[in-house]
């Protein structure tokens, strides 16, 4: 497969721009709520919420290290403040390049900043000031910034320097992903392995856990690979609980899955696997960053 169907990538100019890159790199991936009928008092409708982020990070040496994650499934907290400082621990002890996909998580940042201006949570300047530090002001923002370590958008990398005639002109990460694990042989050998021998570690899978597997010449997308849902129960005892999600393998299903934890009564023990699902598939997206960025790596040497 890796010699029928080629990307079209710009080498000298993505080289170009990964040399601005700098060690340790992190890759970083929210996920958010904002509904019609909030799930805390005295928020308003469609204000945004952030509930979870995954937090990859490479050494120089390619060490890959699931660095840090957050997740709030307490019904009725509103969670960004605890969010925010949590994210500012992960970050804030290196000058490292950051990574997002798409730019979603530069908005989110932008209205928590705005959600602080306006509260009297008592870190709030130091916490504005660390956003200002790493995210943009949007084109609605009333004050302009220029942040010291601005992320680097990996969407905007590949719009730039990169095609997969197999991704058909998407430039979606749940399209980008499966292209290049079925084009590119570095990650093939990689991923088909243990990660507890490749150098990988992760905070929700066993070292056992292999991510990649193939079905005829053709390698399986990653995320149709998360596991499911209480899978160990009967169907009788977990229908109704986890009716709409399946597997939490996309955003939607992750929205839907933070929706339940709010509103749905539940054990304990099931609102740990909800949340042990969520957290699986959130650390699969910012994976799968590092997997595109060891491809590039990889074409460009």
């Amino acid at each position: 497969m890796s010699n029928d169907i080629e990307a079209f990538v710009n080498r000298k100019e993505l080289r170009k721009e990964m040399e601005k890159w700098k060690f340790p790199l992190h890759f970083i991936d929210f996920e958010t709520s904002a509904v019609a009928l909030p799930f805390t008092e005295g928020i308003s409708p469609y204000e945004q919420v952030a509930f979870q982020f995954s937090h990859h990070m490479i050494k120089s040496d390619d060490t890959v290290i699931h660095k840090s994650q957050f997740i709030s499934d307490t019904p009725g907290e509103f969670p960004n403040y605890r969010f925010i400082e949590q994210l500012k621990h992960s970050l804030g002890n290196d000058k490292g390049t950051i990574f997002r996909f798409a730019s979603h998580e530069n908005s989110i940042l932008n209205a928590i900043k705005n959600q602080l201006e306006e509260s009297e949570y008592e870190n709030k300047n130091e916490l504005i000031e660390f956003i200002k530090t790493i995210a943009s002001p949007t084109v609605n923002s009333e004050e302009t910034w220029t942040p010291s370590r601005n992320f680097v958008d990996l969407r905007e990398v590949i719009m730039d320097y990169y095609y997969h005639p197999l991704t058909k002109g998407s430039n979606s990460i749940k399209a980008v992903l499966p292209a290049i694990l079925n084009t590119c042989d570095f990650l093939k050998s990689k991923y088909s392995k243990e990660i507890g021998r490749i150098n990988l570690t992760s905070l929700n899978f066993e070292d056992n856990k292999v991510w990649l597997e193939t079905m005829g010449n053709m390698t399986i997308n990653p995320y149709k690979l998360l596991p499911e849902l209480f899978s160990e129960w009967t169907i009788d005892s977990k229908t109704k609980l986890i009716s709409g999600l399946q597997n939490i393998s996309d955003g939607g299903a992750a929205l839907t899955a933070y929706g339940k934890l709010q509103f749905t009564e539940m054990t304990e023990e099931e609102r740990l696997g909800i949340s042990n699902s969520l957290l699986k598939y959130c650390e699969l997206d910012t994976l799968a960053m590092v997997m595109i960025y060891e491809h590039f790596k990889f074409i460009t040497r």
